[in-house]
């Protein structure tokens, strides 16, 4: 697995998510600038609620352009069958019911990326996943709940 190529798509989901926020930012700021918004009265405030939201979503821009900054930069590691999990694993799993899934511990979390025909879920150092996943080897066994089902899962790869 070439994990340049997966920060890579991580990178894009990113950027993707970066655009929207700019596109939920313009349409607020608009709306909030728009001369038929000025306030008829007191009680209406369309224009104010949304200048908060604009300001809101420049906020979350400004902090997702850091967290692209922070992982453009980072290096993921490279493993082999020896080593136990840590950050920048990509982590193959089979469950007893024969299904495999794989998991990248990112340093952005939180989405599913497709990724050479596969699905790949991507979860930071902080999420649950992650700490039971930490420190374990090909081979070892962990109970985990994925996609809302317990199960117990081999972890058969490290990437």
């Amino acid at each position: 697995m070439n994990k340049q190529l997966l920060k890579d798509a991580l990178l894009r989901s990113l950027d993707e998510e970066i655009n929207a926020a700019l596109v939920a930012a313009g349409e607020a700021h608009a709306t909030a600038s728009h001369g038929e918004n000025k306030p008829e009265n007191q009680y209406d405030t369309l224009a104010l609620e949304a200048a908060y939201l604009a300001h809101g979503q420049s906020e979350r821009i400004l902090q997702l352009q850091q967290t692209r900054i922070n992982l453009s930069r980072w290096v993921a590691p490279t493993f082999n069958e020896d080593d136990s999990v840590r950050m920048g694993a990509c982590v193959v799993l089979l469950s007893e019911t024969d299904e495999e899934r794989q998991i990248f511990i990112a340093p952005l979390g939180g989405r599913e990326l497709d990724f050479e025909g596969q699905k790949i879920l991507v979860v930071n150092q902080e999420a649950p996943v992650t700490r039971r996943l930490i420190g374990l080897s090909v081979g070892d066994e962990v109970e985990l709940t994925l996609g809302g089902r317990s199960a117990v899962w081999e972890l058969l790869a490290i990437h």
